[in-house]
């Protein structure tokens, strides 16, 4: 039987890790709308109060396990702006394909991030500042003279994104052999985004 973390105890890291892993099997069993904070901590053992000292909303305590390991990366600088892109959007998937979690990757974990409670934790702690890398890379881009200045850069940023999310959850069986297609796919993509126009 688990011993029972006495109520008002602080998380260490490895009840944390616990908590986490626990919220990302519940997202993928039940969905966001019916996982439940205190079968959360029955299962690993704690009370509610000390999940919810350190996650205050069910929102917040989703938006943690998603999260969980998640890093934005560093801005990529190749020369090349479809190169640049091509790695920062490798970034991002290999974020939500990360070994040991799997079940980041499965639809319902992700589906979970476009929860109207959810999303803006979302936003504001991974989302923006992968756009700000994006930004990053374009303004170079058009400093360097690859780029036009004429281009929607926000409009390249969130189809890029776009892609690797639809991708991750809601076409994760589509037909990608090897990481070599997947990359050559964004490399098309890209290309045709950051054309010049006529």
């Amino acid at each position: 039987m688990t011993q029972a973390t006495p109520r008002g105890r602080p998380l260490d890291d490895e009840l944390t890790g616990r908590v986490l892993n626990e919220v990302r099997e519940a997202l993928d069993a039940v969905g966001y709308v019916n996982f439940k904070i205190e079968k959360i901590a029955a299962a690993v053992g704690c009370g509610k109060t000390t999940i919810y000292r350190r996650w205050p909303t069910k929102a917040e305590l989703a938006a943690a396990a998603i999260l969980d390991g998640v890093d934005p990366g560093e801005t990529p600088d190749t020369g090349d702006v479809v190169e640049d892109l091509v790695e920062h959007a490798w970034q991002h998937l290999r974020n939500f394909k990360q070994e040991g979690q799997q079940k980041a990757t499965h639809n319902r974990t992700l589906l979970a991030m476009f929860d109207a409670e959810v999303i803006p934790l979302i936003e504001a702690r991974y989302m923006k500042k992968r756009h700000e890398m994006g930004r990053e890379i374009l303004d170079r881009a058009v400093a360097r003279g690859q780029l036009s200045e004429s281009l929607d850069q926000d409009l390249i940023i969130d189809t890029i994104a776009g892609l690797t999310l639809f991708r991750l959850s809601l076409k994760p069986d589509a037909r990608v052999h090897s990481d070599v297609e997947l990359k050559d796919s964004y490399r098309r993509l890209i290309r045709s985004l950051v054309a010049s126009p006529d």
